[in-house]
């Protein structure tokens, strides 16, 4: 077990003087992502406060759950592949986007109850479910992933959209402090991306790990 004075437990407690404001320093800007993903464009980036994320939530969670929960804040990077690019050596492009996200959780215990409740067992939950957009849930499967500081899961979950496309998303959730790093990788078809999910979650661990230590 780490003692108080090793490096490792006073970087954890130094998670406790992070603001919302500074999280947008921590995801992942063009420069930082894995090699193949190098021609990827920015897609979408915003702050992701308990508002907008119960927005994005289909419905799932309101303002009062989130803070329940003890959600206060988030921040969201996103890259796609440029229109009718080749990418990640297949033609047509297979892997469609790469993200990077950042929640703030008032204990490092909250962010353990998110990955068991709202991304474990909330994707688990939710298979045969229709988004408001359209696309089915079909399925999840839990990968195995490792070389986090601390808590990590991953899961590799099957969307069916509209015209019966299929999507997949392999997400990589791990917890640093009272931080919830997340890393994913949408693709077009049902494979998992476990190799360039994890890549992109410990580059994204790195600076949160920076921005932390700047502070």
């Amino acid at each position: 077990m780490d003692s108080p004075s090793d490096p490792a437990s006073q970087l954890l407690r130094m998670t406790d003087a992070v603001t919302s404001e500074e999280l947008q320093w921590m995801v992942l800007d063009r420069a930082q992502l894995p090699a193949e993903c190098s021609s990827f464009e920015l897609l979408r980036e915003e702050r992701l406060d308990n508002e907008a994320m119960a927005k994005h939530s289909g419905g799932r969670q309101t303002v009062a759950s989130l803070a329940d929960l003890g959600r206060t804040s988030g921040y969201a990077r996103a890259f796609a592949v440029p229109q009718g690019a080749p990418t990640l050596r297949e033609e047509p492009a297979e892997v469609l986007e790469v993200a990077t996200v950042v929640h703030l959780f008032e204990r490092p215990q909250d962010v353990d109850r998110w990955i068991d409740e709202v991304f474990v067992a909330g994707f688990r939950d939710r298979v045969g479910d229709e988004d408001p957009d359209g696309a089915r849930l079909m399925g999840v499967e839990t990968l195995e992933v490792s070389g986090f500081h601390e808590r990590s899961a991953a899961l590799l979950v099957i969307h069916e959209a509209p015209e019966s496309t299929v999507l997949a998303s392999t997400i990589v959730d791990f917890r640093l402090g009272r931080l919830l790093g997340v890393a994913y990788v949408v693709a077009k078809r049902d494979h998992a991306y476990v190799e360039l999910a994890t890549e992109l979650g410990a580059a994204l661990e790195r600076q949160m790990v920076r921005v932390i230590l700047d502070a």
